[in-house]
């Protein structure tokens, strides 16, 4: 892993970007993707893993104020890693890389959400230090 390259998702990642997200559930287009990364009022941020001219991974990021706890956070809200890769260390390394940006931003917290069926995914998660603390709940705005 040391040709790791960690980067800002660019148009011309959109293909990898569909498969990667496709990996985590998500069925996007390349149109959908390209719409949403052309947005100028964007607020998040979406880095791509690069080795050799692949990519293996993917990871966004957004910062937000928490008024309960009067901090600022960055919550990881994808992280995936090509199949093939999983296990060799990628995941961490963007983990790392989430960390060092959130202390950029001035953040206190990095948190990160997965589905509950995932459960490998939440063991890695405990095993590199995060700990699991609520429970998320969500509910479509177009029944309002």
């Amino acid at each position: 892993m040391s040709s790791l390259q960690i980067r800002q998702a660019e148009i011309q990642d959109l293909k990898a970007i569909e498969y990667l997200l496709l990996q985590l559930g998500y069925s996007s287009t390349q149109e959908q993707l390209q719409k949403y990364l052309e947005k100028s009022e964007r607020t998040d941020e979406i880095y791509i893993a690069e080795e050799e001219g692949n990519i293996i991974g993917l990871i966004s990021l957004i910062f937000f104020d928490y008024f309960p706890a009067q901090q600022k956070i960055c919550r990881i809200t994808a992280l995936v890693v090509a199949e093939a890769y999983r296990g060799s260390g990628v995941g961490t390394r963007l983990i790392r890389f989430s960390k060092a940006r959130a202390f950029e931003y001035g953040c206190s917290k990095l948190e990160v959400t997965t589905s509950m069926r995932r459960e490998k995914t939440q063991a890695y998660y405990e095993a590199i230090g995060f700990e699991k603390t609520s429970f998320r709940y969500i509910q479509d705005v177009a029944t309002y």
